[in-house]
């Protein structure tokens, strides 16, 4: 998918849906991808060594939706499966594959179909996103609050609404969390005349009451109709892409949220940010990002520096642009391309690529309403 398309997928909010467990000696990614075979979706699960790529197959059941969700708590794992209508919990055993049979299916029943349903990395709540068009022609959402058992991984439906939005031009498209939780981002598309902005909002969260606070615009990229432009956003970065006109007239802009410290990348620091991007991902330490190149069809990796402010380019790179995600800790690097899944560890504080594998993709694996592939996710489990 090129930026130029409506939506612009961000890796990192899709890494954001997977949990991380408390720190330990070592630790296992779990690798979680929804495949579509003979009019079924089967769930596969493999284990990756973060050190040599090595995934292990250890589950395949199957399963009615291809979103996935997983979630850590203490020493507790379970997998959440959902679509428009409902959502089926999974209880998983030590190697985080889930058990055959759910533990809890719940239908949605809410006003209109769910479009995004995230679940909070504190284990304490989760969020359904519903979508209309008023009678005035706005873009309506609306979010209802759940309560999560963190014993059990059970939801409740509050019949809470936490959040509504109303807007003629601008509309929600999706919802995730970063590692940490607290804020909820909302990925934004402002379509007015002459206008194709992509950009990020966030809700404050209460944690004691899962209420949400006042939608604040956190990142809009002016863009060029007739070129691309995208944005992600990470717990503590927001990075940007942006290409008017062919290979050379792009720019990659990274900016420290608290701070607002910025690092600018034009054709003439490095050539891959003048060029146009498929997809970009930070990955959840903050070190790296990853550009996908469709001029060059490379997909590289900028290391950041913000002391010199600059990007220093890795010696590692990637075949084509696929579709880029992180696993929680930053130790695997995954790329999706049309018949597999390359697994690749990665060293976080130099952004080299150590070892690759790959996994053969059998079937489809479809992708939700925005282009996210919500059916590839990972969490870490530690040992």
């Amino acid at each position: 998918m090129s930026t130029a398309s409506r939506f612009f997928a961000s890796a990192t909010l899709c890494a954001a849906l997977a949990a991380t467990a408390s720190a330990a000696s070592s630790s296992t990614e779990v690798l979680y991808v929804a495949e579509h075979t003979s009019g079924a979706i089967s769930l596969l699960t493999y284990d990756v060594n973060p050190e040599t790529a090595v995934a292990q197959q250890v589950g395949n059941i199957f399963v009615g939706a291809n979103n996935i969700d997983p979630l850590s708590v203490g020493s507790e794992h379970f997998v959440y499966v959902w679509d428009s209508t409902d959502v089926w919990l999974y209880h998983t055993n030590a190697k985080g594959a889930p058990e055959a049979q759910f533990a809890q299916h719940l239908t949605f029943d809410l006003a209109y179909p769910v479009y995004s349903f995230v679940v909070d990395p504190a284990g304490k709540f989760a969020y359904a996103a519903i979508y209309w068009t008023d009678s005035q022609g706005n873009s309506d959402d609306s979010i209802t609050l759940f309560t999560i058992d963190p014993s059990t991984g059970d939801l409740t439906n509050t019949g809470k609404v936490v959040a509504t939005y109303s807007n003629y031009y601008t509309s929600l498209q999706s919802f995730g969390f970063g590692i940490r939780g607290t804020p909820l981002f909302a990925r934004s598309f402002d379509n007015a005349p002459y206008t194709c902005n992509p950009g990020y909002d966030t809700y404050q969260v209460d944690q004691s009451t899962g209420d949400l606070g006042a939608l604040t615009t956190l990142i809009e990229v002016n863009a060029d109709c007739g070129g691309g432009a995208g944005v992600t956003v990470n717990d503590q970065l927001t990075a940007v892409v942006g290409a008017c006109c062919g290979a050379g007239s792009g720019f990659l802009g990274i900016t420290k949220t608290a701070t607002g410290q910025q690092i600018n990348c034009q054709a003439s620091n490095l050539t891959f940010c003048g060029d146009e991007s498929s997809y970009i991902a930070l990955d959840p330490a903050s070190r790296n990002v990853v550009f996908g190149d469709l001029d060059a069809k490379k997909t590289y990796v900028g290391r950041l520096d913000f002391a010199g402010s600059q990007l220093i380019q890795s010696s590692s790179t990637l075949p084509g642009a696929p579709y880029t995600y992180f696993s929680p800790d930053s130790k695997v690097l995954f790329a999706l391309y049309p018949q597999k899944i390359q697994i690749n560890a990665f060293q976080s504080s130099t952004g080299e690529i150590l070892a690759s594998t790959s996994i053969a993709i059998k079937g489809v694996l479809p992708s939700s309403v925005d282009g996210t592939p919500q059916d590839l996710v990972s969490i870490t489990l530690t040992q």
